[in-house]
């Protein structure tokens, strides 16, 4: 049986930096899971304003837990990503980074992680999308 494999969208990894969502605890449900994020999602969470070396980090070290779905077309045969991309696009209006955070998990096989509707709400044969519930304390 496969794995299940996740790409976390970036609400997600802040969220987790925020103390607001916990990694682990939703893991547990999940124990042989694939996680990963794409650059797109590395950069949204780097490109935090007012950033302090603290914080990046931690964002680094957190980041660097995740398998990485790669654009480039020596990793991941962007051509494909892209091809989705472009297909998700002119189905329905999503910025150009959502695109290619749609096509990373189409073309990996993932489920994403947002806490984003318009991420998490949309509808695509091969597409699957989740929310992460908040954590209580």
């Amino acid at each position: 049986m496969d794995k299940p494999r996740f790409l976390f969208d970036s609400n997600i990894v802040i969220g987790i930096l925020n103390g607001a969502l916990n990694l682990e605890e939703f893991l547990d449900a999940f124990p042989d899971c694939e996680a990963y994020i794409n650059p797109i999602i590395e950069i949204e969470v780097l490109a935090k304003a007012d950033m302090s070396k603290e914080e990046e980090a931690e964002a680094r070290a957190l980041l660097s837990k995740f398998m990485r779905a790669e654009i480039d077309e020596s990793a991941c045969e962007a051509a494909q990503h892209l091809r989705y991309a472009i297909q998700i696009r002119r189905a329905k209006e999503l910025r150009l980074p959502d695109a290619l955070i749609a096509a990373s998990c189409i073309s990996i096989n993932a489920t994403l992680l947002s806490n984003d509707p318009h991420l998490r709400d949309y509808k695509r044969p091969g597409y699957k999308a989740m929310a992460v519930p908040e954590h209580r304390p």
